[in-house]
């Protein structure tokens, strides 16, 4: 049987003491809708419907596909979900009505 070291315990988002390319962290204008699911996360937490490390978690959690095909954001939306979900604040139901609802007002608009 095959020794496994720590790294094959390692989930996709920890790359503590991993070689990686060089990272530069840039300052940049966030999109309008990056800031409203900042916004979101905020209202969430006030509320007291969402903790951080809550999201961590869900965010943790994600799968490496996903989480490496995500960007920062639709992360935290998929994890805000998953969480909303899970506490039943709202349904898959509720969730799939207000996309065709968003879905059918784009195409009445463009």
């Amino acid at each position: 049987m095959a020794h496994k070291s720590l790294t094959d315990y390692r989930g996709v988002h920890d790359l503590g003491g991993v070689l990686c390319e060089p990272f530069a962290p840039d300052e940049h204008d966030y999109e309008p809708w990056e800031k409203r699911v900042h916004a979101v996360r905020e209202l969430l937490a006030t509320k007291g419907l969402l903790r951080v490390d809550e999201l961590r978690r869900a965010v943790e959690g994600l799968g490496a596909e996903k989480y490496q095909r995500l960007s920062y954001y639709e992360q935290w939306i998929w994890a805000m979900t998953q969480i909303m979900l899970e506490r039943g604040i709202v349904t898959d139901a509720e969730i799939g009505a207000r996309v065709e609802a968003v879905r059918a007002q784009l195409a009445s608009d463009g």
